[in-house]
């Protein structure tokens, strides 16, 4: 199953809690901004785009506890 939210990471603090949920999720991610499309997963992948706004954030195969973790910086 898939579920796509629109995120925001406005701050370094966000940012490294985000990384912590994506890098527990049992299933995949994708951040999606544009023609950008990049693992969730990789810092290196958020860090390059979160400067420039929102993104999309696909998650593939997880629970529903999971995709609750990230509804604290949806848009």
């Amino acid at each position: 199953m898939e579920n796509i939210i629109t995120v925001r990471l406005n701050t370094l603090k966000d940012f490294r809690e985000f990384m912590e949920c994506a890098t527990m999720l049992n299933g995949s991610a994708r951040a999606i901004q544009g023609e950008t499309n990049v693992d969730a997963k990789s810092t290196l992948g958020i860090a390059s785009i979160m400067d420039t706004g929102s993104f999309n954030l696909k998650l593939i195969d997880c629970s529903e506890t999971e995709l609750n973790k990230f509804k604290k910086w949806e848009v």
